[in-house]
């Protein structure tokens, strides 16, 4: 094994304590569900419209060009990943991101070039990117 390894396998408390340095199987299990999410294009274009401005469906379809169904299987994986959620608005139904869905954009910002940091949201909130 080489020296600098060693050095950091001792720095950690030896390698019975590298478990108590890397996440939890839960929280890796959740994770993963999130990356697997994000892992669909549509569902990244939905979450960055959502970052601007909440939006009714009928919008979502419009700005996206795909049909009723798949913006509704869309929206369900990610209200069940807990990065959208819903709420009424007299007869509509309106998407808004979550504190988790600008948290996990903000850490996907970096990776995607062109993407302006200076971005707000319609209705005044800041953005966490």
């Amino acid at each position: 094994m080489p020296d600098e390894i060693s050095e950091a396998i001792e720095e950690i408390g030896g390698l019975e304590n590298l478990a108590a340095h890397v996440p939890t199987a839960q929280q890796i299990n959740k994770q993963a569900k999130i990356h697997h999410v994000l892992s669909d294009k549509t569902r990244l274009l939905i979450m960055w419209a959502l970052n601007c401005c909440d939006l009714c469906p009928c919008v979502l379809v419009s700005f996206l060009k795909i049909q009723n169904t798949r913006l509704s299987y869309h929206l369900g994986v990610l209200e069940d990943a807990g990065l959208v959620r819903s709420y009424p608005k007299k007869n509509w139904k309106i998407y808004t991101i979550t504190r988790l869905g600008r948290e996990v954009l903000a850490c996907s910002h970096d990776i995607g070039a062109g993407v302006s940091k200076e971005m707000k949201r319609v209705d005044g909130t800041e953005n966490l990117i």
